[in-house]
């Protein structure tokens, strides 16, 4: 049927998502949503995931695409480890024609790191796989799920993004845009990554970015440069964005994110609300 190579995307630590590619998962219960089947160790544990789930698969593509994606033909399955760490994930895509034809994902750590910050990542992965049809450039698949992170993980990236520019000056956009593989400075990548997309997404919003992202897979970075954020070339886009960082990075802005929000919500009195 045309399958393509399945696409592979890292979570937030390396060993995390390889550990996780590799290992069975022996899962204790289940739960089934309408675009989500989650095995864990317990049923609560089960049930929360998918609900939360169901939840950031909402919210997050109204916030990139501006409205919600019809259900998916096949649920995605989900499987969840619990430990005392933080928590990592890692996604993985089967395209066919331009669609989505397999997907599957796995999340370890604590539960409540997973809720706000692995699992609204690991889903804006599936937003975007939906959208576009394909595998999206690794530094803005990671950079812009990124965003759905809690204010904890953007910061986190933040100073990651800012060491990396002390230490090597990281890489000139032009370079960073064509990176097809994860290099081995992974943090710095995942860091810098996102302080581009936040520097898009600030500079012209969400729906300017999704269409910069296209017409550069297309065309060219260059031209969707120009095109989109009024740049003459990717090189001047690097400039700008090198000097944005140098005061931005201190701050984020004060809308939290999808992940804040929820964890808010769980430890209300009411419990998390996730409609």
């Amino acid at each position: 049927m045309g399958l393509r190579p399945r696409t592979r995307r890292g979570g937030r630590r390396a060993m995390a998502a390889l550990a996780l590619a590799i290992l069975p998962m022996m899962a204790g219960a289940s739960a089934r949503s309408t675009n989500f089947t989650v095995e864990a160790p317990s049923t609560e544990v089960a049930r929360q995931v998918a609900s939360y789930a169901e939840h950031y698969r909402r919210v997050v593509a109204r916030q990139w695409i501006g409205e919600e994606l019809p259900d998916w033909p096949r649920p995605c399955a989900v499987r969840i480890k619990i430990t005392g760490g933080e928590a990592g994930g890692v996604t993985s895509f089967g395209f066919a024609r331009g669609k989505v034809v397999d997907q599957e994902m796995s999340l370890e750590g604590r539960i409540d790191r997973i809720l706000a910050s692995a699992l609204p990542h690991e889903v804006t992965h599936t937003i975007f796989a939906a959208y576009f049809g394909g595998p999206l450039p690794r530094w803005a698949d990671e950079g812009a799920s990124l965003l759905s992170e809690d204010r904890r993980e953007r910061l986190r990236h933040e100073r990651f993004a800012s060491d990396l520019l002390t230490r090597s000056g990281g890489w000139r956009l032009p370079d960073l845009f064509s990176i097809e593989e994860y290099p081995s400075d992974l943090m710095g990548f995942y860091g810098q990554g996102y302080s581009v997309s936040r520097f898009l997404v600030e500079m012209g919003g969400r729906p300017r970015f999704l269409a910069f992202l296209r017409d550069g897979m297309a065309g060219g970075w260059d031209a969707a440069t120009k095109a989109h954020y009024g740049f003459s070339n990717a090189k001047e886009l690097d400039r700008a964005w090198r000097s944005w960082h140098s005061v931005a990075s201190h701050d984020l802005p004060r809308d939290d994110s999808h992940g804040d929000r929820l964890v808010v919500r769980a430890q209300s009195p009411e419990g998390a609300d996730t409609r």
